[in-house]
């Protein structure tokens, strides 16, 4: 292998691990468009992404003006701030000094940037939109498995059915000549993806120094399809296999840049001023740094209550509750019902655990070819759920709909039954979501219980249970009612409702794992088992799954498969109560979420039920807006304050894990799960044209589950909707990096660190701030050491 192959194929992978990945909407659980820079410091992404891409992780100075001005910043947390970053000045000065000055243009050109020729079939585009424009539609076509009728021939490479296309597509260009001459150098393109590296880095004769950085910019003209072919990639690597996908794709863009050189080298050349543009390295700019200052800043103030108020919390748990024990998701929407549980329920205890409840379950439907993981993303299932198909007349009426020309035929065709349909979908029902609405993959809830309960025989089981229960706050001690919470969110005619699911599901309901969980703890043999490993469940204790409905907060009780009569019986005492909590908890959002003020209970219900089941309400739940903290400690810590719904609470206590096993799980996934949804929500914010999907109102959706175009054409949208993120008027989520607070020793905390390097490095760099509690204050882990915190 010769030098020139070394450095092309080492800049490739270089540029493609820069790219995170972007899961489809069927499993639309959220993840921080930042894991592929993590490797490096926050603020060293910062000024690389405004380099190469013109983006940012801040929003602009004028609105920490705005919250300085109003007193949401105090002097305090800017002088604070500033000395993090080693600024000098003092707040006066630095406030006097050089603000809103413009940073300096994106300098990271493309070859094709630098023709101003109108391109396109009117000659109205520019030559970047017909190439993201074109690239994007091939790739819609070929990644299409579930929507169009005609599919390609995916015998054939990305890069080959590109290529093909390509060939018999005319070039989009209103000059006639130059069309011929594309036409005949597209003719000369090789015909693998491997060949056309060696060909453009022959033509164009890139520099070493900057291969990588240029083959990044590339992959972003197109970076929604590239967070695409990485998630492929991503999954084949869970899988222990390979994909090329990315390099496929990579290889696209390199041929349109080869395409666009006009072959002229001499001095002020297109060719001579992209080399040049890319040879002159670009300083960071003062602008940028004082953005960063204002970024912290925020922080700080959001931060700096909660995390002063927790070190003076009482530290000793207290216990399990003897009649009552409720496991809920760790997901910020489960601390306010949490709360309002233990307000109503004073003698209960609660603890927060991740949602899939650590069982690694996928699905797969009968006939379907593709199972459905519903687990974190980090992780591969390691048991596959059979489950019933989808109705034959649900299938037969999907494939209706997307036949060609069905918008102007449907209606016609199926006559009233189709005009009573839309006429209900004018009029929502205002009755409690079925699990069929909240997990469309299901056909009714007598149909939810999946067979891999069966397929497991007891002996694993018990070894599951063995070490679930304990991480629950389930060990020695045993209430007459345990609680199994999931959650759950229904919004209709919404490309993106799995955003609103539990991303520890994978961007599913928590049903499923609830209900399997139960119906496994009611068996006889299992308890036995259990017994027998020291965890005795007193006969008269019961597990009642049930699920959280986080769109109208409603606890429902779910119809397990165990016909024991004590069961229902501890439903049925239990739900007058559960409809306390439910009111409780729904009386924060008066006022707030849209929502009017003056709206009793039975007002307040059917609205939030209403906004999940309109096919017209672009903003069904903002719950997930503005988290803000992650804490591992007992519920003692936190269950004095009102945390408004930010914080992701983990239950852990240090003293019963010596040597930091459990902790160093809640770094590798609870933590990580919440910073994903943290980074999408801030990039959604900070970067909206790139992180995130626009105009819900012009969603499109692509090849049935992979993702939205806005409008009909351009690239791929990843993240999240503006109605997700801003309500009209103001941005509903302040963007700021999480704030992880651990009850736990200094040397676990390390510990646990030391086993888990990729967390290790998103505290390193400064994407999430760690702190932990020491006695009655609060440290910081900053530059490889304690810190007192800043507050």
């Amino acid at each position: 292998m010769t030098k020139p192959d070394l450095d092309w194929q080492t800049a490739a992978i270089e540029a493609a691990n820069r790219i995170a990945p972007s899961w489809p909407l069927d499993s639309l659980l959220a993840s921080s468009p930042y894991w592929g820079l993590r490797d490096m410091p926050f603020a060293q992404a910062h000024h690389y992404l405004h380099r190469l891409a013109g983006s940012g992780l801040h929003l602009d100075e004028a609105h920490y003006r705005r919250q300085y001005d109003s007193g949401l910043i105090s002097p305090r947390h800017l002088a604070a701030a500033m000395r993090e970053h080693g600024e000098t000045l003092s707040p006066d000065e630095w406030l006097h000094g050089a603000a809103n000055k413009p940073g300096p243009e994106n300098t990271a050109l493309l070859l094709g940037d630098l023709r101003v020729d109108p391109a396109g079939h009117a000659g109205l585009q520019t030559w970047r939109q017909v190439v993201t424009q074109q690239i994007s539609q091939c790739c819609a076509a070929w990644f299409d498995h579930d929507q169009a009728d005609w599919q390609p021939n995916r015998q054939r490479s990305l890069y080959r059915s590109w290529l093909e296309e390509m060939a018999i597509q005319p070039v989009p260009s209103p000059d006639a000549r130059l069309k011929q001459r594309l036409q005949q150098a597209i003719a000369g393109l090789p015909k693998e993806h491997d060949q056309l590296f060696r060909h453009a880095m022959a033509q164009l004769q890139p520099a070493s120094p900057w291969l990588s950085d240029w083959f990044y910019v590339l992959l972003l003209r197109n970076s929604g399809w590239a967070a695409w072919c990485r998630y492929q990639l991503w999954q084949a690597e869970l899988a222990g296999k390979r994909c090329s996908l990315l390099q496929e794709l990579l290889a696209m863009q390199l041929a349109w840049e080869c395409l666009l050189d006009d072959g002229e080298r001499e001095v002020g050349s297109r060719w001579q001023r992209w080399q040049a543009a890319w040879s002159v390295p670009t300083p960071a700019t003062q602008a940028c740094d004082r953005e960063l200052i204002w970024q912290r800043a925020a922080e700080l103030a959001a931060h700096a209550p909660l995390l002063a108020a927790l070190p003076h919390q009482d530290a000793q748990a207290g216990g399990i509750g003897r009649e009552l024990h409720a496991v809920f998701c760790i997901d910020v929407r489960s601390e306010p019902m949490r709360r309002a549980l233990e307000q109503v329920m004073p003698d209960a205890s609660s603890a927060g655990f991740a949602g899939f409840f650590g069982l690694p379950l996928a699905i797969r439907f009968a006939g379907e070819t593709r199972p459905q993981p519903r687990l974190p993303g980090l992780l591969a299932p390691s048991w596959e759920a059979l489950a019933p198909p989808v109705e034959k007349g649900l299938e037969e009426w999907g494939h209706f709909q997307r036949a060609p020309l069905s918008s102007f035929t449907l209606v016609e065709s199926a006559g009233l039954t189709k005009a009573g349909k839309l006429l209900r979908k004018a009029f929502p029902s205002k009755t409690r979501a079925t699990l069929a609405e909240v997990d469309p993959w299901l056909n009714g809830e007598d149909k939810a219980m999946v067979s891999v309960g069966r397929q497991l025989d007891t002996e694993t089981i018990v070894s599951v249970l063995t070490t679930l229960l304990p991480a629950m706050g389930l060990g020695t001690d045993f209430p007459r009612t345990v609680l199994l919470i999931g959650h759950a969110s229904h919004s209709s005619n919404n490309p993106q409702a799995s955003a609103l699911q539990c991303g520890a599901c994978g961007g599913h309901g928590g049903h499923l794992h609830v209900l399997l969980l139960s119906d496994w703890l009611q068996r006889p043999a299992v308890r036995a088992g259990l017994a027998s490993a020291g965890l005795a469940i007193p006969s008269d204790t019961v597990f009642l799954p049930v699920l959280h409905l986080t769109h109208s907060d409603e606890l429902h009780i779910l119809p397990a498969r165990s016909q024991d009569p004590a069961l229902r019986q501890r439903a049925e005492a239990l739900r007058p109560l559960l409809d306390q909590v439910e009111r409780r908890a729904r009386a924060r959002r008066a006022g707030i979420d849209g929502v009017p003020d003056n709206l009793d209970d039975d007002a307040l219900l059917a609205l939030l039920r209403q906004k999940g089941h309109h096919w017209a309400e672009t903003r069904p739940e903002w719950g997930l807006t503005n988290n803000a903290f992650f804490i591992a400690a007992p519920r003692a810590r936190t269950a004095q304050l009102d945390l408004g719904g930010r914080a992701f609470l983990q239950e852990y206590d240090w003293q019963h894990d010596p040597d930091a096993r459990l902790l160093t799980g809640i770094l590798a996934g609870p933590l990580v799960v919440a910073h994903w949804i943290n980074m999408q929500y801030f990039a959604s914010v900070v970067d909206p044209k790139r992180f995130g999907s626009g105009n819900k109102l012009l969603h499109n959706v692509v090849g049935g589950r992979i993702g939205v175009f806005e409008g009909n054409s351009g690239d791929l949208r990843i993240g999240l909707s503006w109605q997700s993120v801003h309500d009209g008027s103001r941005w509903r989520h302040e963007p700021l990096r999480l704030a992880a607070c651990i009850d736990a020793p200094a040397v676990l905390i390390e510990q646990a660190l030391a086993h888990q390097p990729d967390v290790a490095r998103l505290v390193a760099n400064r994407w999430l701030h760690l702190y932990r509690i020491a006695e009655d204050k609060l440290e910081q882990w900053r530059d490889g050491d304690w810190h007192a915190a800043e507050l």
